[in-house]
């Protein structure tokens, strides 16, 4: 137990030596050197103010540089050597050719957001510059090609695919940019029930559909947003709608739509999902003759598409024993009497077009064909009035074509009645 006690007490004496030689060894600032190799070249502002000023790197002598450093032992255990940057300022180039340029080396901050750089120096190369080669740039506009790949999902639809920008502006010398005739991104759109919206990256190919691979150009954008409206595929009924009345019933009536009684949309989801059918009219039977014949346009709700191609509709009607009879009605009566009057209808015959079928027609006579005059806007004064009048059948499905009027006399005081035959 003691030898245990005491193997344990010199480890751990051990352990805190050891952590005290290595923080005073981290953080002796004896100067010490190190080589940083392959350190790649950046240049800064080459598509931005070059480009403006007509201009392109063409090549740079270097790619990368080897540094050797020198700087504290304390501030080489805070330095991350992987950080270290070399950019090249190319704002300042205004002519083409040859020309050597000075570069700058940026070092990372310490772990806890301390400048090292104050205290490391660069020993090698001891001259900060790298030639390059500045040439004209120039510049074409290329058409943007979109591959689909895939299928949207069953009862969908995809729409035109669009891309922004539409055209790529590629730039270069003037033998590379020539060779390019198209820029081509690729959408995916399997199985998509929405519309598919991508920001993609895009090959160029030349003009025999053969990829460049080049870097000698370059691109004004690194990506297109490519859209692809994905819309909502149904089939709806194409409708009319029929009143009917007495005597014209819709059973009676044989209708069909040519060339199609169907249509098929597509559209946003929201949009689809409130439509059930499209109508085309509506119909009073009482106004129609034996046979008729309409023509519609198709109308469309907005923001929907026609898929069926045909832009407009004819209906055909066509009545199943339907006739008319015109008979004398003797028969007469009012309603809507709101004073207490004497009213006398004047009109004693009045012929009437009755419309129904031919069993029903049989069955009119003078008991029950009446004329009932509507007082509802007759002044409360004495005297003679025309006003309308309806034409009522009784106990049969027997309507009246037209409108009707019949003559009437008021005069002061009577028993007051809503109706009197």
């Amino acid at each position: 137990m003691e030898q245990t006690k005491g193997r344990r007490a010199f480890c751990i004496g051990l352990s805190i030596l050891i952590a005290l030689l290595v923080w005073f060894y981290a953080n002796d600032d004896t100067e010490i050197e190190i080589s940083v190799n392959d350190v790649p070249i950046e240049f800064t502002n080459e598509d931005t103010t070059l480009a403006d000023k007509g201009l392109m790197l063409l090549s740079n002598e270097e790619e990368t540089i080897d540094l050797k450093l020198s700087m504290p032992r304390s501030t080489y255990f805070k330095l991350d050597p992987g950080k270290i940057r070399i950019v090249v300022d190319l704002s300042s180039v205004t002519t083409t050719g040859t020309q050597t340029i000075t570069y700058s080396v940026l070092y990372p901050r310490g772990p806890r957001g301390e400048l090292l750089s104050s205290s490391i120096t660069q020993k090698e190369p001891t001259v900060r510059s790298t030639t390059i080669e500045i040439g004209e740039l120039f510049r074409k506009n290329v058409e943007i090609r979109c591959k689909v790949v895939g299928n949207v999902a069953e009862g969908y639809i995809a729409g035109t695919v669009r891309m922004l920008p539409e055209t790529l502006e590629v730039r270069g010398q003037q033998v590379d940019i020539m060779q390019v005739s198209y820029a081509q991104v690729t959408l995916n759109i399997e199985n998509a029930t929405s519309t598919v919206v991508e920001l993609l990256g895009f090959e160029l190919y030349d003009f025999s559909d053969q990829l460049i691979r080049s870097n000698r150009i370059h691109p004004a954008s690194e990506s297109i947003q490519v859209t692809m409206p994905v819309m909502t595929v149904k089939e709806v009924p194409l409708t009319v709608e029929f009143v009917e009345t007495p005597g014209s019933r819709l059973e009676n009536v044989k209708w069909a739509l040519t060339p199609i009684d169907t249509i098929t949309l597509s559209g946003d989801a929201s949009t689809m999902a409130a439509i059930d059918e499209i109508k085309l009219d509506t119909l009073s039977l009482a106004d129609l003759k034996a046979a008729e014949t309409f023509t519609y346009d198709i109308p469309l709700p907005d923001g929907v598409d026609n898929l069926s191609g045909v832009t407009s509709v004819t209906l055909t009607i066509l009545f199943d024993d339907i006739d008319s009879l015109t008979v004398d009605a003797t028969q007469f009566g009012y309603e809507n009497l709101t004073t207490e009057r004497d009213v006398t209808v004047v009109t004693s015959t009045l012929s009437v077009t009755l419309r129904g079928t031919s069993t029903a027609l049989a069955q009119v006579n003078e008991e029950n064909l009446r004329v009932v005059a509507d007082l509802t806007n007759v002044s409360d004064a004495d005297g003679v009035y025309t006003v309308p009048a309806t034409v009522y059948v009784d106990g049969l499905d027997v309507g009246a074509v037209g409108s009707y009027q019949v003559t009437v006399r008021l005069s002061g005081g009577a028993e007051n009645s809503t109706e009197h035959n």
